[in-house]
């Protein structure tokens, strides 16, 4: 299946256009197989930049963890993400293959890149990934917006919550050993 307008361009201006949120863009990657591993080269450079805002925030830089972050995690949670969405995509009557979710949700995580920017970079980018993965979600599942929208965040907040609990028992955990070492 081809979709007028594939091929179109490099590599940067498909991210440009998928980061300005063109909804053409994340039709045509979902149907271009050819663009499987590209979807995976932008997911690595989005979280290499991203990844340089641990070198230049607080904290200790390490390049071991750091490269294990801009490699292994990210396509890990593509394809984790993508199988989540995807399936809860069939919930909502989603019409895409794994894999025409995937190349999209790799093009969606683009604007992972802004958290080279420490602190608020981190979460800006987060909030136009989240959005960026709403249109991909709508135009590889042909799904409405709202539905997208249910599917990108559903786990989203899922997520979010199971964070703050283990958090939470982290944080208890440390006060609990604070305690019993005074």
């Amino acid at each position: 299946m081809t979709v007028e307008g594939s091929g179109n361009g490099g590599l940067m201006d498909r991210v440009v256009r998928a980061v300005k949120l063109d909804s053409t863009l994340y039709k045509e990657v979902s149907a271009d197989e050819t663009k499987t591993t590209e979807a995976m080269i932008v997911v690595a450079i989005a979280a290499a930049i991203g990844g340089l805002g641990l070198a230049i925030g607080p904290g200790n830089f390490r390049f071991g963890s750091w490269l294990l972050s801009i490699i292994l995690a990210p396509t890990l949670g593509l394809a984790i993400g993508t199988g989540i969405l995807w399936l809860i995509g069939k919930l909502f009557s989603g019409k895409a293959q794994f894999i025409e979710v995937f190349r999209p949700l790799g093009y969606a995580y683009a604007p992972s890149a802004l958290a080279i920017i420490p602190w608020i970079g981190s979460l800006v980018g987060w909030v136009w990934s989240l959005v960026c993965a709403v249109i991909a979600v709508r135009e590889s599942e042909e799904v409405s917006t709202g539905s997208a929208a249910a599917i990108v965040l559903i786990p989203a907040v899922v997520g979010f919550i199971l964070a703050v609990i283990l958090i939470l028992i982290a944080g208890m955990a440390l006060l609990g050993f604070a305690k019993a070492a005074s």
